[in-house]
């Protein structure tokens, strides 16, 4: 048996086909790009882990990496829109906070340990005697940016173990360069970042000395990871997006902590040998927000003067 079909249904019915067959294109909408700015350092792992293994993707999200020296040079270029969410050093967010600058964290990175090794030590030229803050009265001490967590830690331990900050001389020196200004006399002491740090450990002409940030500031928080008030109220879907998938990446740090596949995802955006990577003081992701780590970092600034009065940090936690 065989039915007429007219031309208008015919046409009816292939406009009707092609738009079945068209539909899944339509309903794929294109990925959300997140333009994404830190130091990379073995603390920013769970958002490369997230990125390697299809979680933003996932989401539907895109990321761009772009590297900044510190967080107090990240964060004008994240309200001006130059980017979407900072990794940044405590500090620098919380004057910015105090400044009346609309941040929100998103999510802790790395606390000071309790206890050393730590990921970030003061080193001397072999052959120097100075030891504590008394003896730095006066010298030179290389620090990567003032007034941020750096600044903070070496005040506090020089006042802890006997020695007035404000005779202490800072000088700003990027990671890569302090070694090379250590050695060649431009600075008296420097405060270097692992993997920088295990370089200078590796070097004969110079030596570990003090560890101030498990001194002077023990299980603070030393970073954390920031999106602009303007991003977070326009944009709340795309950082709740981004932020399922960079806990996963956390978890999978958390998982691989310490064994060689988290060894070789450190290695991939840092450059360094995995070999190498193994020996670093590295600390595992936090996976929720505490506000106490963040507040002792603000108490901390407020007996520097560097805080004037006191910041509802539960009241700038992305929810």
């Amino acid at each position: 048996m065989t039915f007429a079909i007219s031309r208008r249904t015919a046409l009816a019915m292939l406009s009707g086909s092609a738009a079945l067959l068209a539909a899944p294109r339509a309903w794929a909408a294109d990925p959300t790009l997140v333009r994404v700015s830190m130091i990379p350092i073995f603390a920013v792992a769970p958002h490369f882990a997230a990125d390697a293994h299809g979680d933003f993707a996932a989401e539907n999200i895109a990321v761009t990496n772009q590297p900044v020296q510190s967080g107090a040079v990240g964060i004008p270029g994240l309200i001006a829109g130059s980017f979407d969410i900072l990794y940044s050093n405590t500090v620098s967010v919380l004057t910015a906070l105090e400044r009346g600058i609309d941040i929100r964290i998103i999510a802790e990175s790395t606390r000071v340990p309790t206890a050393p090794p730590d990921g970030v030590a003061l080193f001397r030229r072999k052959g120097d005697t100075f030891s504590n803050g008394k003896d730095i009265e006066g010298k030179t001490v290389a620090i990567n940016a003032r007034y941020t967590f750096q600044w903070v830690a070496i005040s506090r331990w020089a006042k802890k173990t006997g020695g007035d900050p404000s005779k202490i001389v800072f000088r700003e020196v990027p990671f890569s360069s302090m070694l090379d200004a250590l050695k060649s006399g431009q600075v008296d002491a420097a405060f270097m970042l692992d993997p920088y740090k295990l370089a200078a450990l590796e070097d004969p002409a110079v030596e570990l000395f003090a560890w101030p940030t498990s001194t002077a500031l023990p299980g603070l928080s030393t970073s954390v990871w920031v999106v602009g008030g303007k991003f977070a109220d326009e944009k709340p879907d795309v950082v709740r997006r981004y932020l399922k998938a960079f806990m996963k990446g956390g978890q999978w740090v958390n998982d691989n902590f310490g064994k060689p596949p988290y060894f070789e995802l450190v290695a991939s955006f840092t450059k360094m040998d995995p070999l190498r990577i193994a020996k670093l003081a590295t600390e595992p992701q936090i996976m929720t927000i505490d506000t106490a780590p963040i507040e002792g970092i603000a108490e901390a600034m407020r007996e520097f003067d560097m805080l004037k009065s006191k910041i509802d940090v539960a009241s700038k936690i992305f929810r």
